[in-house]
């Protein structure tokens, strides 16, 4: 069995495979930046560019073929046992202004739907839980996520791009960090939601084990899902046999 995190988005990505134990076995990431690449060339994949002639509509059907592609031929890499392999993924930013939405939700369908019929189980996580899980706070910056990331993953130096932003709250513009290293923490922490929670039901821990604020991550619901993640069952073809 292994645990996959996988923070998706059709020009970057990361992806975080975790053992039994949930040390880190292997990541990868892709990018379309060569010197990123380059960091790190046994754990990246280059994305290509559109081409000077190529319709918009073929190269997205193109460009999420080469994810597809990668990301399968990772897994194989990674994952040789008999038994299902379980799959953690950010759910949608539905308040989110970026213009790529749709073609976030194109991949991320055709890769739910991949993992579906390959017998994998998804657990589906809203962004605000996985900030909360890795930093205890709703409103942390990416920097912050990559710093708690590195107290357990050792996330090359080179993936980490610095730039300066503006922030409510702020009379100044503070550092914030950009790049692979904060799709590969993100990843991380998706990955080790996963794991927590197998422990969980596997008895391996207790809710009594987790401080208050880990309590929170796995007793909390929302309007998008108004049941807990404990008695949540995970989307897999096991779930559809009543059907």
């Amino acid at each position: 069995m292994k645990i996959f995190g996988l923070d998706i988005s059709p020009d970057h990505s990361g992806v975080v495979c975790l053992n039994e134990d949930g040390s880190v076995f292997d990541y990868t990431y892709l990018t379309t930046t060569k010197k990123l690449l380059e960091v790190d060339p046994e754990h990246a994949a280059l994305l290509s560019k559109k081409g000077k002639d190529e319709s918009k509509d073929i190269f997205r059907l193109r460009r999420m073929n080469e994810y597809l592609e990668h990301l399968m031929d990772f897994e194989r890499k990674v994952s040789t046992s008999l038994f299902p392999s379980y799959y953690s993924i950010e759910g949608y930013a539905y308040r989110s202004k970026t213009t790529s939405i749709c073609q976030i939700a194109e991949l991320t369908g055709y890769l739910k739907h991949m993992i579906f019929e390959g017998g994998g189980k998804i657990r589906i996580h809203d962004p605000l839980t996985v900030k909360l899980f890795a930093t205890n706070s709703g409103r942390c910056l990416k920097k912050d996520i990559v710093e708690k990331a590195a107290l357990w993953f050792d996330i090359p130096e080179g993936l980490v791009k610095k730039k300066q932003i503006k922030k409510k709250g702020f009379a100044n513009k503070i550092e914030e960090f950009d790049g692979p290293a904060t799709d590969l923490a993100d990843a991380f922490f998706l990955a080790k939601m996963l794991y927590t929670e197998l422990r969980l039901r596997d008895g391996s821990i207790t809710i009594g084990n987790l401080s208050e604020k880990e309590r929170r991550i796995f007793l909390r619901v929302t309007k998008a899902y108004p049941v807990n993640i404990l008695d949540r069952p995970f989307v897999c073809k096991e779930e559809t046999n009543g059907l």
